[in-house]
């Protein structure tokens, strides 16, 4: 390119959003590392295991599997807990908010990890459990001796109803029946948003707010750079502990909940999902804007409506740098009528900045059984268009451990058998639910291993590898280059050197049903993304753009007709071009 090339490469276009770079650099909106972040969640339960520690994955194994995490080009790794617990769910029952668990390795392990993840140009962020602790916690333990004992107050205690029975109608968000459990010792009930065995913590009690200041600074103290709030909507309660309200037909089906949880018959306005929790964000954010580019990212799903609760979350200097919703976990046809609403729902409510997607997680399953994916047989193509579509979108993006091989949920009870599962969730419900076992299987590293590498020789896995896993294991996708792991790779690459995917603004486009597209643009590029979300070839003109810079390394299925201004876009593709930004007067 010669210089008269690049001088319309880098000039502003007139019609260009007011914010000068000069703002964009000193925003809390724009030149974050985290507000367009790549972060990929893995759980080191499930990652690569090293020999004698057990069935399950550990610190050491993701140290071991740092290349491959390098090689994706993401920014940050999301580790979910690795603190000291039963591990009845996952490792969420925390019992020592400050320790690593040794079936996960010690500290010196993961300060190793920290160091060599920075080494590589890797954030870590970590899990931050604070809504609840494992019913072995000691502060539990002491809360349920006494009323008037120091930690008498840490937890959410209420007094028996006139028969006896719970204090009032609120329910489990994982079963759907009463969230309280009677404790002997105070001739109370102490309330649980999740499992039994994870009693929630009184977030009105200002010595617990204080001691989770002292474990989130000493964690950041360590060095991470960022802190994921786990189920941080469910922090604070009514203390009034009024009954929730029935729903009725007027009011709106909450997003991220089966249809069949008796947990929808209710609106969440008492037991969770309240206006306190907003103000006690406020001296976490003030901890963390101490420790120079780190974040908070928080939880916020299992609400009346996710992406506007999760806009508040992360809304202002005084909480959450950023949320993520539920937006795109909807079960049904991924369409481009879907998206167009989805991303326009999400701009409205979050503005510049603050959003964070997700697709699939240790909760909510994988990527390719989102959508009615398994039922629906979305072809392979649409998981390659899916890769470009979604690392295009404003904001952040957690991608969960796996998704980027296109591994389906293992079955239950074909792959994973009733005696296997280990998600407290799933054993409780089966065979009404089959809980999240399916998308926490160990990760496939080799194709012709029968457990694909995750565990040494002899060892069984704490969850069976699928079969199917095997055939997309690692080191058969990375020696394909039309692998969707290589595919993943191209693009989180790719997408690293685009100024207006990493610090710009957006743009929804009217384009032909089929299509969804938007203009991402910053000041330096205004860059064009088209998607074909059918099965069958779509034309769009592109003669409104003015002149394109087409980028055809990508390798998706498009031809162009009529001196370049016709695309002919195929089934489940997409195309990129950089619009050519005006001269400056």
């Amino acid at each position: 390119m010669n210089a008269q090339q690049a001088q319309w490469w880098r000039t502003p276009e007139i019609n260009e959003p007011a914010w000068t770079w000069k703002d964009a650099s000193e925003s809390t909106r724009h030149g974050k590392w985290w507000q367009n972040a790549v972060i990929y969640e893995l759980s080191p339960w499930s990652f690569q295991s090293t020999s004698g520690r057990g069935p399950g994955g550990d610190l050491p194994g993701v140290i071991q599997r740092l290349d491959y995490i390098a090689s994706l080009g993401v920014d940050a790794i999301w580790l979910t807990p690795i603190y000291p617990s039963p591990m009845n769910d996952l490792a969420y029952d925390v019992v020592d908010m400050s320790g690593v668990a040794p079936e996960f390795g010690t500290l010196d392990d993961f300060k190793r990890l920290l160091g060599i993840c920075h080494n590589m140009n890797l954030k870590v962020v970590l899990d931050a459990v604070w809504s609840h602790t494992s019913d072995q916690h000691p502060w539990f333990k002491e809360s349920c001796q006494s009323r008037d004992n120091p930690k008498s107050d840490w937890y959410v205690w209420a007094d028996p109803a006139d028969d006896g029975g719970p204090p009032n109608n609120w329910r489990s968000a994982f079963t759907g029946e009463s969230g309280w459990k009677y404790c002997e010792s105070r001739n109370q009930y102490f309330f649980f948003n999740f499992l039994e065995s994870q009693p929630d913590l009184n977030w009105h009690c200002q010595a617990v707010r204080d001691t989770v200041l002292d474990y989130a600074r000493y964690w950041l103290d360590l060095g991470i750079d960022g802190l994921r709030l786990d189920a941080v909507n469910f922090y604070a309660h009514d203390p009034s502990f009024e009954d929730n309200p029935t729903r009725d037909e007027a009011d709106a089906m909450p997003e991220g909940i089966p249809p069949d949880n008796p947990m929808v018959e209710q609106c969440f306005v008492n037991s969770f999902c309240r206006e306190e929790t907003l103000e006690y964000l406020a001296p976490l954010r003030e901890l963390a804007d101490q420790y120079p580019d780190t974040m908070l990212l928080g939880e916020v799903t299992l609400c009346e409506d996710s992406v506007v609760t999760a806009a508040d979350y992360a809304s202002g200097p005084e909480r959450l740098h950023l949320a993520y919703h539920s937006a795109l976990l909807a079960d049904r046809p991924m369409t481009a009528g879907f998206m167009r609403t989805t991303l326009q729902r999400v701009t409205d409510a979050f503005g510049e900045g603050g959003t964070c997607w997700i697709v699939g997680n240790h909760d909510y399953g994988r990527l390719r059984s989102r959508w009615g994916g398994d039922r629906r047989a979305y072809p392979e193509p649409f998981y390659h268009m899916m890769a470009g579509l979604l690392l295009v979108l404003p904001g952040a993006f957690c991608l969960w451990q796996g998704d980027e091989l296109g591994l389906p949920e293992a079955r239950i009870p074909e792959e994973i058998s009733p005696e296997q599962l280990r998600d407290p969730f799933g054993k409780a419900l089966y065979p009404d639910v089959v809980g999240r076992d399916g998308s926490r299987t160990p990760m496939p590293w080799v194709g012709d291993d029968p457990h694909g590498g995750f565990t040494t020789e002899g060892n069984e896995p704490w969850l069976p590898v699928p079969q199917r896993h095997l055939a997309r294991a690692v080191d058969k996708q990375h020696a394909d280059p039309d692998s969707l792991l290589n595919r993943w790779r191209r693009m989180l690459h790719w997408r690293r050197l685009q100024p207006a995917l990493t610090a710009g603004h957006s743009n929804v486009l009217d384009t032909p049903s089929n299509v969804f597209g938007l203009v991402r643009r910053h000041r330096s590029q205004q860059l064009l993304c088209l998607f074909n979300l059918s099965d069958h070839d779509q034309e769009v003109d592109l003669s409104r753009f003015g002149e394109l810079r087409h980028i055809h390394r990508l390798d998706y299925a498009w031809t162009l007709a009529d001196n370049d201004h016709q695309l002919l876009l195929g089934p489940w593709s997409a195309f990129f071009a950089n619009i050519r930004l005006k001269q400056s007067a």
